[in-house]
């Protein structure tokens, strides 16, 4: 399986509650970039779940558009930013299970709990917040209990790092 931890891109303040802020000019062009990056880097996925923020749905619609995903985008509360990680990896390995050809699977949501995932998932203590539209794959060869290795982060200009 491979997992690829998206944070959302850049949103505005000017709504009433912070669940309804949108993305701004610049958070929907670079959400485009990362997504027209990972396409170059020949990116796709099977499944695309998304916090139901509005900033983390319109990232994952903006993203899904660019990497051709027609299919419909999950929204899960299990992604809300102080979401616990463990419920994530719960459900990543159900969803392992019962559907074994969604073998890449990318999450739009925020912080903390994008940095809690990546630790949980790699089997490290601590792992550094993403950045805003910024993309982590994680591959986990043996699956969720054996722990993954980070594979590469794309950045909100389209850059590919290696890791």
């Amino acid at each position: 399986m491979r997992v690829t931890l998206i944070r959302h891109a850049e949103a505005g303040d000017d709504a009433a509650r912070d669940e309804a802020r949108a993305l701004t000019l610049r958070g929907r062009g670079d959400a485009r970039r990362l997504g027209r990056a990972l396409a170059r880097h020949g990116v796709g996925f099977d499944l695309v779940v998304s916090s139901p923020l509005v900033r983390a749905v319109q990232t994952a619609e903006i993203v899904a558009a660019a990497v051709d995903h027609d299919a419909r985008i999950l929204v899960s509360e299990l992604l809300v930013p102080e979401g616990a990680a463990s419920r994530v990896v719960a459900f990543l390995r159900s969803t392992g299970r019962a559907t074994p050809e969604a073998q890449s699977i990318a999450l739009v949501a925020h912080e903390p709990i994008l940095s809690a995932l990546a630790a949980a998932l790699t089997q490290t203590p601590r792992h550094p917040p993403l950045h805003k539209a910024e993309a982590l794959r994680i591959r986990l060869p043996d699956g969720i209990e054996a722990g993954g290795t980070l594979r590469w982060r794309v950045d909100a200009r389209g850059r590919r790092e290696r890791l």
